[in-house]
């Protein structure tokens, strides 16, 4: 049975918002292109995009990793941040994303740009399984025990690539010790979303690499 997957809502973990995709306007004229979110350029465009925001528009990205990860008060300052034009979508006139990948692509940002972490987002440096309640806190878990691998994870591969998901195979036994005993059989996690938490986890727990 594969552990990977479409998030499958439930009550005693998370129910994230619709995946419905959104879109992020970009700020320049000229001839740009629009992407629709598919694809690896796709991918690499969110990223970058995140990157950029976490160092460009610190304030913006930091009021958007304030909000619980999956909660009606995170969509509420998404479409609040998002509604206006983006300089950091460069020569791009938009991405059409599914918009809880955004977050995740911005947290990717201050754990990539090693962006100085703000005690107030700080999150214990270990969490153990039985207070899990949430994909956050199952990748704050991980990441607290399994920091190298955690690293690994980020640093040496790219969202929903063969590499990461070669990498998420390889954890998933550790990872599963992070998880509550309440966990419904047959639940997947979605690994794009997945490897963002744990990359905001990293972050949070101050495990930047200088």
């Amino acid at each position: 049975m594969s552990k990977w997957g479409k998030i499958q809502t439930f009550a005693a973990l998370i129910a994230l918002p619709s995946a419905a995709a959104a879109q992020i306007t970009g700020g320049h004229s000229g001839i740009s292109t629009e992407y629709s979110f598919s694809g690896r350029q796709a991918y690499d465009d969110l990223n970058a995009f995140g990157a950029c925001f976490a160092t460009k528009e610190a304030k913006d990205a930091l009021r958007l990793l304030a909000t619980p990860a999956g909660s009606a008060d995170e969509a509420r300052v998404y479409k609040e941040l998002f509604s206006k034009e983006q300089f950091c979508l460069g020569d791009l006139s938009g991405l059409s994303v599914p918009w809880q990948y955004v977050r995740g692509a911005v947290a990717e940002g201050f754990f990539d740009r090693k962006v100085p972490l703000a005690s107030n987002y700080a999150v214990p440096a270990s969490l153990p399984a039985d207070k899990v309640q949430s994909v956050m806190d199952a990748a704050v878990c991980y990441a607290g025990s399994h920091p190298a691998d955690a690293h690994k994870l980020i640093e040496t591969t790219k969202p929903a690539t063969p590499q990461e998901a070669a990498a998420f195979d390889a954890l998933w036994n550790d990872f599963e010790a992070c998880l509550p005993s309440n966990m419904p059989a047959g639940f997947k996690f979605d690994t794009v979303l997945l490897r963002y938490r744990i990359a905001e986890a990293l972050w949070r727990q101050g495990q930047v690499h200088n």
